[in-house]
């Protein structure tokens, strides 16, 4: 059992919370996750087994699309709706919503949220908030975002606003805080109220699984060539095999491209992934692939 895993993670589970279950269920310890999501959140999770959890380094890179509900008139100390509310403001009548929306397309420098997993000298961001510490120089960073749009009517309750966004952007983008910066170009504190991810890279929410099918056995791994089906592929035929296992390089002249390459058997198998090698004319082994088990 080796491959990769699709999970329509439900609320109020973290994503390491469906690896303990998926551990349970597939009888195996050898699971890992790609991209996480809050507890709160719901939607695509992306997971390796045994074997597959060597290629998810190879899986992280991809962009995500997100559906998103936006609170319009309080923010929380977290961004999204499990936080404290922190500020308020009533709410009428927005202007300008799709005009806001769309300024955040294309390059998007971005403060992740003090409640967040990034490291800050050795510690999580969320170990320093739990303690009341504030770390006013987080480093920010640029995500691209590749396409947003609202997809739901505005709909006014309460003296606040809410609506849905849809989100297509690159790795790291921390969608509470785009939530936030939305509801501050508008002229209103806000936070997320509602995430589900629908996309990562190549893989959708619609091919996914609950916990609940996979207990019962309905479920299908992807194999781990075809969840690498973007790289390049070479066939290895048998007298070539103990070069694999041994990890050893291999000229160029048996790649079409020096690109990121996957070496398979005649059966498909997947036995190492090789890279150019920085200074020689070969391809070399890289990572723990170097030795097939």
């Amino acid at each position: 059992m080796n491959g990769i895993i699709l999970v329509n993670k439900p609320k109020d589970y973290s994503s390491h919370d469906v690896v303990n279950v998926l551990r349970r269920y597939l009888k195996t310890k050898k699971i890992g996750h790609t991209g996480t999501l809050d507890p709160d959140a719901t939607g695509l999770l992306v997971l390796g087994v045994n074997h597959g959890t060597k290629i998810i380094k190879y899986l992280n890179n991809d962009i995500k699309e997100y559906i998103a509900e936006i609170c319009i008139g309080s923010s929380t100390e977290t961004l999204d709706k499990t936080g404290e509310v922190i500020d308020t403001a009533v709410v009428k009548d927005l202007e300008n919503v799709d005009e806001v929306i769309a300024s955040f397309k294309g390059i998007y420098t971005q403060t992740p949220p003090m409640y967040s997993a990034i490291k800050y000298q050795g510690k999580r961001l969320y170990e320093y908030a739990r303690k009341g510490i504030t770390i006013p120089d987080i480093p920010s960073r640029d995500i691209e975002v590749f396409d947003i749009e609202r997809i739901s009517d505005i709909v006014y309750k309460e003296d606040k606003a809410y609506f849905s966004y849809r989100v297509l952007a690159s790795k790291g983008l921390y969608v509470r805080t785009l939530s936030y910066d939305i509801g501050k170009k508008l002229g209103y504190p806000s936070h997320n109220y509602e995430l589900h991810r629908t996309k990562a890279g190549k893989f959708k929410i619609e091919d996914s699984y609950t916990l609940e099918e996979i207990e019962k056995g309905n479920y299908k791994l992807i194999s781990l060539p075809d969840a690498l089906d973007e790289l390049q592929t070479v066939v290895i035929h048998d007298d070539f095999r103990h070069h694999i296992k041994n990890g050893m390089a291999i000229s160029l002249r048996y790649f079409n491209k020096h690109t990121l390459t996957k070496i398979v058997d005649e059966d498909n198998n997947l036995l190492a992934i090789y890279d150019k090698h920085p200074t020689e004319p070969k391809m070399k082994a890289i990572n723990i692939y170097k030795r097939t088990e």
